[in-house]
């Protein structure tokens, strides 16, 4: 048997993902979001991936992840008595506050220092995180997945003993895996 293709690769990811997401969501209270959890992982694992791969974001995986995170907006909502149309409201605007901060970040860098700092695939994940996490736990994926790429950098860095100015850093590897954490997090009732 020989390598795996680039499909194959991206397909064992998700595989692989999404078996930790449902390890990890299996010690969540509703069986809707083991399930929920092994989606996102699978996604966010084949989005990493891609983005160490390639330092892409693939749409197709960000659009299933967002879509996904739409449908699991709406079995809450019903679940928890809420009004599905706010819901979907409230998901949509979380989209465009976290995508919008994003974009925002890359046009003012871009600015600035003339240098493409983040790509449109991490502002199209930015808007699937606020699918899925709310504006108002954004930040904690944020956070953790800065942390993570900072100690990446670290790493890297001592290892090779030097840092390029212009090497680049595949972000979305960081934020894809914090967008799964913080939302397992926040429905483990931690957060």
């Amino acid at each position: 048997m020989g390598p795996l293709s680039a499909r194959q690769s991206s397909i064992a990811a998700a595989a692989f993902a999404a078996l930790i997401g449902a390890a990890v969501g299996a010690t969540l209270a509703e069986p809707y979001q083991v399930a929920a959890s092994s989606f996102l992982a699978g996604t966010m694992g084949v989005i990493a991936f891609e983005d160490v791969r390639r330092m892409r974001v693939p749409n197709v995986w960000n659009a299933l992840a967002a879509i996904g995170g739409l449908l699991v907006v709406m079995v809450e909502a019903w679940r928890l008595g809420f009004d599905l149309l706010a819901a979907i409201g409230w998901a949509a605007l979380s989209a465009v506050i976290c995508g919008g901060v994003f974009f925002l970040l890359r046009e003012l860098f871009f600015r600035l220092r003339r240098v493409e700092g983040l790509g449109f695939g991490d502002v199209k994940l930015a808007a699937t995180g606020g699918v899925w996490l709310g504006w108002e736990l954004f930040p904690m994926a944020v956070s953790v997945a800065a942390i993570g790429a900072i100690v990446w950098v670290a790493v890297a860095a001592a290892v090779s003993r030097s840092w390029p100015r212009e090497r680049k850093i595949p972000f979305a590897a960081f934020l894809a895996p914090a967008i799964w954490v913080a939302w397992v997090y926040s429905r483990a009732g931690q957060f």
